[in-house]
C-alpha cells in the first residue's frame, strides 16, 4: 500500500492522504553512543524505518523521526541526555496536533525505550483515546517481537541485526572489541545484550522488522475498521505477559538471558549496579 514521508509531501497529498488512510506514523529515537560499530542516530533510523515497513503495508503518512528530547541514555561520549518532562511534552503536543489535523489513528514507535519513556508513551497514547479525538498506539517495537526472544538490547545482537538489514553500510563490527566478557561490554563499549560480533546477523534483522511491520499493520486496520483500541490494548497486555515472571518466559530468566546476555545471580546484581548509578 502506498504511504507518504510528511517532509518530501506537498499539502495536497497528505489531505488526500488523510481522506484515504488517515494514519500517522511517529518514530521516536536519540542520539546516543551505540558502541563504536553502530551509528549514534541508530534508534531514531531503527523507528523510521520500520515505520515506513509498517506504512507500506497499512498506508498513512510517516512523519521524520524525532531524535531530540530522548532521556534515560547511557553516559557515552557523544549522547545527549534530556529532562523527561520536555519528551512529555513533545509527544502529548505531538498527539493534540495530529488529531487536529485529521489523523484518526496515530502510531507512536519508540526505537529508545527506557521503562520510564514507554510507560509515559501508553499512558499519554491512552489518554488520547479516552478523550476521543483520535486512537494512538505508543510502544517500543520490542512489544512485538517477544515470539522470536527480540525483548530489546543496547547495540547488541538486536539492534545490530536490525541495522545490519536496514543500513548494512552503517555498520562496522570490526570497531567493536571482541573477547570482552558481558560487564566489560556494558562499562567500556556501551553494548547491553549479546555480544554483536558473535550473534549479530542481517536474517534475524530482517526476520525482527517483518514481525513488527505485519503486527502493526493488522492492528491499525483493525483500529481503522471498528473505530477502536481493541487491538492496541491487546498489544499492551501481550507485551506485559511476555516479561512478567512466569512460565512463558522461564519466571523471568529468559528476558535475563535473551536480553542481558547475563547468566549468573551475581552478574545480574553487578549489571543492574552499574545501571542504576549511571542512568
Amino acid at each position: 500500500m502506498d504511504f507518504i514521508r510528511f517532509e518530501e509531501s506537498r499539502p495536497e497529498a497528505v489531505r488526500e492522504t488523510l481522506r484515504a488512510r488517515p494514519v500517522a506514523w511517529v518514530p521516536l529515537g536519540a542520539l546516543e553512543w551505540h558502541g563504536e560499530h553502530l551509528p549514534l542516530g541508530l534508534d531514531g533510523l531503527k523507528a523510521e524505518a520500520l515505520c515506513a515497513a509498517a506504512a507500506s503495508r497499512a498506508g498513512g503518512v510517516v512523519f521524520p523521526a524525532v531524535q531530540w528530547g530522548a532521556f534515560g541514555t547511557l553516559p557515552f561520549p557523544f549522547t545527549f541526555r534530556f529532562r523527561p518532562g520536555l519528551m512529555l511534552e513533545i509527544v502529548r503536543e505531538a498527539l493534540r496536533q495530529l488529531a487536529g489535523m485529521g489523523f484518526r489513528v496515530i502510531v507512536v514507535l519508540t526505537g529508545h525505550y527506557p521503562p520510564a519513556q514507554v510507560k509515559m508513551l501508553r499512558r499519554e497514547c491512552r489518554r488520547l483515546c479516552k478523550s476521543g479525538a483520535a486512537l494512538a498506539l505508543g510502544i517500543p517495537e520490542t512489544a512485538l517481537t517477544h515470539s522470536i526472544k527480540y525483548y530489546g538490547d543496547h547495540a547488541g545482537r538486536w539492534e545490530t541485526s536490525v541495522m545490519m538489514a536496514l543500513r548494512p553500510e552503517l555498520v562496522n563490527l570490526s570497531a567493536l572489541p571482541a573477547g570482552l566478557s558481558v560487564l566489560e561490554r556494558q562499562a567500556r563499549a556501551g553494548v547491553m545484550g549479546q555480544d554483536p560480533r558473535e550473534r549479530a546477523n542481517p536474517d534475524d534483522g530482517r526476520a525482527a522488522i517483518d514481525l513488527v511491520a505485519e503486527k502493526l499493520a493488522a492492528a491499525v486496520e483493525i483500529a481503522l475498521t471498528e473505530n477502536s483500541d481493541r487491538a492496541f490494548e491487546e498489544i499492551y497486555r501481550s507485551a506485559d505477559l511476555a516479561v512478567r515472571p512466569g512460565r512463558a518466559n522461564r519466571f523471568g530468566w529468559d528476558l535475563v538471558t535473551e536480553a542481558l546476555d547475563v547468566h549468573r545471580l551475581s552478574d545480574l546484581v553487578r549489571y543492574f549496579w552499574w545501571t542504576v548509578r549511571n542512568l
